[in-house]
């Protein structure tokens, strides 16, 4: 094919596209609404409202489950996500291992990613063991989504205690003091 012939081809095909556009468009003819709007149009167009995890409830969250962890003699570390997976507040006991730190943000993470208890994840990954290989989540016991009026807002991960249910104790026990 040579150079015309591509051209016309192009230009056919770009007079076939406004053809089509035109076509779904209001007629010229029609005449304009020229009534005054009190909004702006742009206010005319209805946007969606996202919830979200205020820095407060999350410290508040962090201090009731590290607490709770303490009073029952381990020391833990608490990681406390929005929605998107990103740290609003992160704690560690004085004794708390480094370890701990890493993987109450994986729990956090994964609740609030799957947005559904770690554990439950962890016994669904028996029968889909590729949950075990997903980047940066960990499924492991005590990750819980925080929810608000029925919403995902965040996640809470707690890591130290000797078994992850201890862990998903002291994390649901912070919830609670949501209600």
């Amino acid at each position: 094919m040579n150079r015309k012939s591509l051209t016309l081809t192009a230009a056919l095909a770009t007079a076939g596209a406004v053809t089509a556009v035109l076509a779904v468009l209001p007629s010229a003819s029609a005449a304009p609404n020229t009534t005054a709007s009190a909004e702006p149009a742009a206010a005319s167009t209805k946007l969606g409202t996202a919830s979200y995890l205020p820095l407060s409830v999350a410290k508040k969250v962090s201090d009731i489950a590290m607490q709770k962890g303490i009073e029952k003699g381990y020391p833990v570390s608490v990681t406390v996500v929005d929605r998107d997976g990103v740290v609003i507040n992160q704690q560690r006991a004085d004794t708390a291992t480094g370890a701990t730190v890493q993987v109450s943000f994986e729990k956090a993470y994964a609740a609030a990613g799957f947005q559904t208890p770690t554990a439950d994840i962890q016994n669904f990954a028996k029968t889909s063991p590729g949950f075990t290989y997903i980047p940066g989540f960990s499924i492991l016991p005590g990750g819980v989504p925080i929810k608000v009026g029925g919403k995902i807002v965040g996640g809470i991960g707690v890591s130290g205690a000797p078994t992850g249910e201890l862990d998903a104790d002291f994390a649901n026990a912070a919830l609670k003091t949501l209600n």
